[in-house]
Formats: structure tokens, C-alpha cells, sequence
């Protein structure tokens, strides 16, 4: 069945509205049929049917006002052009008010009906910004137009939306518009709601010229290629750790070792005036989860992805735009230690920047997971690594019984408590994360949150266990 409409505008990018994305945004859901007239006839000699390779949706695309309401499509195999399909190309001027242009989709042909089989088109007149501010009493925005007719009759409709609305140039038609929003159907001072395509040209060039989105191997979304850790040929796996006591009271971490360059791509470095504070993990494109001690200012302090060595600029530097805390209990030390980290913008996946999967709530950890931690800084525990690339070692976990015996009763069920060395006072880093593979993938299971003030060997690692916020996580991460 016909989810929504899409214009081509090359041999593997389709355009369309971003919220046909929101509830179903993996791309594996999606099949682009190109060349469709009659939707009942399933061998039109036209027709071509191409699965979605990737999704990207706008970043600045708003759920509540449809503000950028678009998203590309990239396509798993180029369209081949000819008398049925054919790219168009966009609109790049201001729109004329009251010139006429056509909208086509397989939409509802009235309000509440049955959707059409045939691909319908209606002409409607684009109106001036002060007439659809008007009629729908402030909710316009700069990246939206309306057209329609005054006395209502000649509209999008349900099924219409992500369509493309088409202005005849003398010579050509030109995509201006995509059905975004509207009240009903047709209804007299109710215009549809359109995307300006105009506006958007440099977002949509940015993403069809670049390589690494062009050339990436098709994964198809966040959930598809979490925690995948990238291949290479250098082959230091981490080792156990473990700590020793020297003669003069001084503890030092054994097994501690430079990780692969890149590959943990997930581990990002959060700095403030250029110096790393704290290590995140990425989730999401637009999201990172770290602890809250780590007192992350937003509009301030920056996320740096895809690095190893910190004394090297990376490609991607994006800036915190808002910081989400738990709510505070009022425990000490804090039970909910945990923070999550909206970007400015998506950051861009690459073999050096991808995402780390959430376990579910469900999800149990227990020792047939093989667990990490990575990070930067060091301490004199861990003085023989270079504070300023990324280093790694693998962590054993400790029962929770004899780790709050340890602890006398400060460790609750929401925390994971590991081999000591895991705690900020060995390893050198804030915010590290705990990360465990099994079945061939690795799930974020832990940030660290407190330990021993210097290095004990006696005293477990504590870390906020992930699994416990996956709801909170996941309403966040999905709804903003």
C-alpha cells in the first residue's frame, strides 16, 4: 500500500516529507516504485521497484510545528531513466504568489476517503505568506508556503503527503513544494501546507556531494549497524585487566593498551575550549549518552567524534545543543548518574563514527558477555599509556552481593559493579562507558559513575546501568 509520495531527483535520491519517516524509520521498511500509474495493476511495463538504502531526514526537521519537513532517500540501485522516469529538478527562485502550479499523489480524493488507484493531479494556486498567515493564525514558518483555493475544493489529502507540488517554468516543470501539513481536505481557508523546496537546495547538495554518504556500504539505519566494531588489520585486542600494589602502596593497571585507531567508533571526546573533559557514547545520530557529573553545558561545550589521538583535529566537531538530565533523587551517591546529549546537528556515520547500541530493559548481563572500557587521560595507576589516545581494557564483573558488602550498602540494583580498575581513579577518564559484545555486536551496558578515590584494589568499579533508563532513552531519542 502507498505510505506517502516522493519525487526523483537523481538516479539514487528520492525526496520526500520527513514525517512519512517518524513512526517507520528503518530503511529496511521502505520500497520506492518508480514509473506507477494504476497502483491495481502490478506489471505496468514502466515500472521500476528499488529498496531504500538510508533515510536522512532534515536536522532541523521539528514533529510539532512540520518545520524542514523533509527527507532524502538514497536508493540501493541507481532508477534507469527513460519515458517513465525521469529526475526533476528544483525550484531555486522565490515563488510568485498566485501562480499556478500541480500537486499529483495516490492520495484520498476526499476528506476521509478511500485512497485512489490511479495517480491524480489538481492544479492549485500558491498563495502570498500574509494570506496563509491568515488562515492558519501564526503557524507558518519561513521554510513552509500554502496553496490552494480560497473557496477550498482543490487540495492534498491523506496519503498525498512527502508528493511532489510542480511548477511549470515555460520549458519544464520544477519541484517547489512537498505536502507537508493541512487541516482536512480541500476545506475553504484551509490551503494545504507545502515544504519550500528552494530553501533547502545547500542542505540536499551538502548530503548528495558527499563521498562518505555516497560511497558508505549501504547500511540502512542506526539500528541495523550498532555496535559493529570496525574491522583492521591491527589486531590488539584488549586484554583483562588487572591491578597489583607495589611495596610503597602505589596500585598500577595491568593489560591497559592503545586501542585500534577508529575501532570503537562510537567513543567521542566531550571537550570545552578545546580540552577533553569527559568520554560519551554515540546512540543515535543526533544523541549521546554520558554521565551527569560530567556537567555538560549546552550551547557551549562540543562533542568531537571520530577521533584517536586528541592532539589531532577531527572532521566532525559538533556542538551540544541541549542537555537532558534524569531526575534527581536526592541519593548520595546518585543512584540516576546519567545524561543525555542532543547534537546541533546529526553527526555524519562513517567506518569512524557509528553508533553503539541501547540494551533493553530485559536485557540481563552476566558472564557470558565480554566487557570493555575505553577512554582517555590517565592516572598514576595507568601511567604507561598515552593519556591522549584512546586506550581500552576489558573488564570481569563482580556479583552485586559481595560488591555491596564491598561498598556497605551504597550500590544499588541500578548499578553494574566490575573488576576495580574500571573506575575513573585507574583509568584517567570521566564518563567512560562499559560496553560488552555477545552475538556479535556490542551494547552499551555501563557509564562509570564513582569508585575508589585512588584506585583500591579492593574496591569494585561502579557504573550506571543503561538498560534500567531504556524507556526514558528511547522517548527522548524518538520524540525530539
Amino acid at each position: 500500500m502507498p505510505a506517502c509520495g516522493g519525487a526523483i531527483i537523481g538516479p539514487l535520491w528520492v525526496v520526500s516529507a520527513a514525517h512519512c519517516f517518524k513512526r517507520f524509520n528503518r530503511a529496511s521498511f521502505w520500497t520506492v516504485l518508480a514509473g506507477k500509474h494504476d497502483l491495481d495493476n502490478p506489471h505496468e511495463p514502466g515500472q521500476q521497484l528499488v529498496g531504500v538504502a538510508m533515510i536522512i531526514s532534515h536536522h532541523s526537521y521539528n514533529p510539532r510545528t512540520k518545520e524542514c519537513d523533509l527527507a532524502l532517500l538514497k536508493l540501493q540501485t541507481p532508477l534507469v531513466f527513460n519515458q517513465f522516469v525521469r529526475p526533476i529538478d528544483i525550484w531555486t527562485t522565490p515563488l510568485p504568489p498566485y501562480r499556478k502550479c500541480t500537486i499529483t499523489g495516490w492520495g484520498s480524493t476526499r476528506e476521509n476517503g478511500a485512497r485512489v488507484n490511479r495517480l491524480q493531479e489538481v492544479n492549485v494556486t500558491i498563495l502570498p505568506p500574509e494570506v496563509c498567515n491568515q488562515y492558519y493564525l501564526g503557524r507558518m514558518r519561513p521554510s513552509m508556503f500554502c496553496a490552494g483555493k480560497d473557496g477550498g475544493g482543490a487540495d492534498a489529502c491523506q496519503g498525498d503527503s512527502g508528493g511532489p507540488l510542480s511548477c511549470f517554468t515555460g520549458s519544464r516543470y520544477e519541484l517547489a513544494g512537498l505536502v507537508s501539513w493541512g487541516v482536512g481536505c480541500g476545506r475553504a481557508r484551509r490551503p494545504g501546507v507545502y515544504t519550500k523546496m528552494q530553501q533547502h537546495t545547500m542542505w540536499m547538495s551538502s548530503i548528495l556531494n558527499d563521498p562518505g554518504v555516497l560511497y558508505a556500504d549501504d547500511f540502512t539505519t542506526e539500528e541495523d549497524r550498532c555496535g559493529r566494531q570496525q574491522s583492521s588489520n591491527c589486531q590488539r585486542a584488549p586484554g583483562l585487566a588487572s591491578l597489583s600494589v607495589s611495596q610503597k602502596g602505589q596500585a598500577s593497571v595491568g593489560n591497559v593498551s592503545e586501542s585500534c585507531p577508529f575501532s570503537w567508533p562510537w567513543q567521542v571526546s566531550l571537550q570545552s575550549a578545546g580540552h577533553h573533559y569527559c568520554s560519551g557514547v554515540l546512540i543515535h545520530r543526533r544523541w549521546v549518552l554520558t554521565a551527569k557529573h560530567c556537567s555538560v553545558r549546552a550551547k557551549e561545550d562540543v562533542v568531537v567524534l571520530g577521533v584517536h589521538d586528541l592532539r589531532f583535529s577531527s572532521s566532525q566537531t559538533i556542538p551540544v545543543d541541549e542537555v537532558f538530565n534524569l531526575p534527581e533523587d536526592g541519593s548520595f551517591p546518585p543512584k540516576t548518574d546519567l545524561s543525555l546529549l542532543r547534537l546541533s546537528v546529526p553527526a555524519r556515520f562513517r567506518l569512524n563514527v557509528a553508533p553503539l547500541c541501547v540494551p533493553e530493559e530485559d536485557e540481563e548481563l552476566d558472564s557470558s558477555w565480554s566487557c570493555v572500557t575505553t577512554g582517555w587521560g590517565s592516572t598514576k595507576a595507568a601511567e604507561d599509556v598515552d593519556p591522549n589516545r584512546l586506550h581500552q581494557v576489558g573488564l570481569t564483573l563482580v556479583n552485586q552481593t559481595s560488591c555491596m558488602e564491598k561498598w556497605a550498602g551504597l550500590v544499588s540494583d541500578s548499578h553494574i559493579c566490575t573488576h576495580p580498575a574500571g573506575s575513573t581513579s585507574c583509568m584517567g577518564d570521566q564518563g567512560a562507558p562499559l560496553f560488552c559484545k555477545k552475538r556479535g555486536a556490542y551494547f552499551l551496558f555501563g557509564v562509570v559513575t564513582w569508585g575508589s578515590g585512588r584506585c583500591n584494589a579492593d574496591k569494585p568499579a561502579i557504573f550506571s546501568r543503561v538498560s534500567d533508563y531504556h524507556s526514558w532513552i528511547s522517548e527522548l531519542t524518538e520524540d525530539l
